[in-house]
């Protein structure tokens, strides 16, 4: 079964020490379509990249995962979009971005094959490609083709709020998608739920008519799975955490893998549902263990083999 993941692919530089940067290829999606890939699956990204050597970089690092990146665009005109993260002492983190002229923001819809999502069993965006009003447009073109083609379309917003112009906007955008009917699963964390309502119960009363999967992430204390009317929380295993840098993306690969072996949604069951829930608690409990996004995905017999 095929994951397409479209939209933002770029370098993290990731603060080592001091003032010492260390470059990781990065991007929500691309993480996503990586996690996949090394899980055992098979992933496509759409996205584009500058012609430079981080460009270069993010083509190979991702080829070498395993993902198709048969639809990622090298562009002479815009360059390779950056962020740069520093890590506090628990490993969380904070981002200043270089992308006001990054390459992934100048995708458009006729430099894409859309056949790619057409055949997509699902396909997964984030909200930063909704970001600038070009990049939305495409987006939502997209989400079209994916919905008229019966793929199963997965959303995961990742807010990072120095790339909106206000919280208002951000928030206004990002649940653009599923008021319109456009997503079946959706996965966000507990501080991006606390920006629409004090409760999570709440936000998914609103959403519950929209969406067939709705995920709510709390880092070390587990996550929430609202399924068929029904809720589940679901802890994880603790580790020494090191980066948490791309971990929920981790989280999202792992659903993503496992619920395409399963597809329609609706042959899942309550039991198995919580167990793909267990899994990718794992596998994003694992990812924080390391330094990077991309490096840092565990093996599928590592979650396993702590399952």
């Amino acid at each position: 079964m095929k994951v397409v993941c479209y939209g933002e692919v770029l370098i993290d530089f990731l603060n080592v020490k001091d003032n010492l940067f260390e470059a990781n290829p990065g991007g929500a999606p691309a993480n996503v379509a990586a996690a996949v890939a090394k899980f055992g699956g098979k992933s496509h990204l759409i996205s584009q990249v500058g012609n430079d050597m981080f460009g270069k970089m993010i083509i190979d690092s991702l080829s070498t995962c395993g993902v198709d990146i048969s639809n990622i665009k090298m562009t002479d005109e815009y360059f390779t979009t950056l962020a740069f993260v520093k890590l506090d002492s628990r490993g969380e983190r904070s981002f200043s971005f270089s992308r006001k002229h990054g390459a992934d923001v100048y995708l458009k819809v006729e430099d894409i094959d859309v056949n790619v999502i057409k055949s997509a069993d699902i396909f997964h965006f984030g909200s930063l490609s909704m970001t600038y009003e070009q990049n939305k447009r495409t987006t939502f073109e997209l989400l079209k083709i994916a919905r008229q083609s019966g793929s199963t379309i997965s959303y995961d917003p990742n807010y990072r709020s120095s790339l909106w112009e206000s919280q208002k906007k951000a928030l206004d955008t990002m649940i653009e998608p599923v008021e319109n009917g456009f997503v079946d699963i959706l996965k966000m964390s507990e501080e991006e739920v606390l920006l629409y309502e004090k409760d999570v119960n709440n936000f998914y009363n609103r959403i519950k008519d929209k969406v067939k999967i709705f995920l709510v992430t709390f880092g070390e204390k587990g996550s929430m799975v609202f399924f068929k009317g029904k809720s589940y929380f679901v802890d994880t295993i603790k580790v020494d955490v090191v980066d948490t840098t791309g971990c929920g993306d981790c989280f999202v690969g792992m659903v993503l893998y496992e619920i395409s072996k399963s597809l329609p949604i609706e042959n899942l069951s309550e039991d198995e549902i919580v167990k793909i829930v267990r899994k990718a608690n794992i596998a994003g409990a694992l990812c924080a263990t390391k330094k990077g996004a991309i490096p840092a995905i565990p093996e599928y017999s590592w979650v396993l083999e702590r399952l």
